[in-house]
C-alpha cells in the first residue's frame, strides 16, 4: 500500500528523529560558539561532561556516552592529556590492556567553569515550557532510548 494512498505523506517537519536532529544540532552549534573563545570544542565538552558524571571511564564507555566514533575520541584525548585536562591511566579491572580515563582538578576546573554556557542554552531551548512539561518531556525521551537500546541517561 502506499502511503498518498493512506492519506498525507509524511514530511521530514512531521518526523521525530528530524526535529531532534535540528534541535540538537542547533543547541550543538551555539554551545560551540561559546567555546570557542576558551579555546574548545564541543567534542571537549562533551568528554569533560561524561566524566565529571562518572569518572575513570575507557574509551568503548566514554564512546558510548559521548557520542564521538572512537578514533576520533582517541585522539582528542590524547590532546586533551597534553592540555593536563585528563589523564589516562591503567585500568584497575581485571584486563590490564584497557586505559582509563580520569579527570585532572584542571579539567574539573574547566568542566565546572564552562558548565554554565551549556545550561544556559538548555535553558534557553526549554523556554516557555513549564517544569512538568520538561519533566514529561525528559521521561519521553528516556522511554525512546530504551526502545533503542541505548543506556540510561542521567
Amino acid at each position: 500500500m502506499k502511503l498518498a494512498a493512506a492519506g498525507r505523506v509524511p514530511t521530514l517537519d512531521d518526523l521525530i528523529p528530524y526535529l531532534m536532529n535540528r534541535i540538537v544540532s542547533r543547541l550543538n552549534q551555539n554551545l560551540a560558539e561559546k567555546l570557542r573563545s576558551r579555546r574548545l570544542t564541543f567534542q571537549h565538552w562533551r568528554v569533560l561532561a561524561a566524566l565529571y558524571r562518572s569518572d575513570g571511564q575507557t574509551l568503548s564507555e566514554l564512546v558510548e556516552w559521548t557520542v564521538i566514533p572512537q578514533s576520533t575520541l582517541s585522539r582528542l584525548v590524547g590532546r586533551m592529556a597534553a592540555a593536563r585536562l585528563v589523564v589516562r591511566r591503567p585500568a584497575r579491572r581485571a584486563d590490564s590492556r584497557f586505559v582509563e580515563v580520569w579527570l585532572t582538578d584542571r579539567g574539573r576546573d574547566v568542566y565546572e567553569d564552562i558548565v554554565p554556557l551549556a545550561l544556559g542554552e538548555h535553558a534557553a531551548a526549554l523556554e516557555g515550557l513549564s517544569a512538568e512539561e520538561v519533566r514529561l518531556l525528559a521521561a519521553m525521551l528516556r522511554r525512546v532510548m530504551r526502545n533503542l537500546g541505548i543506556g540510561p541517561a542521567g
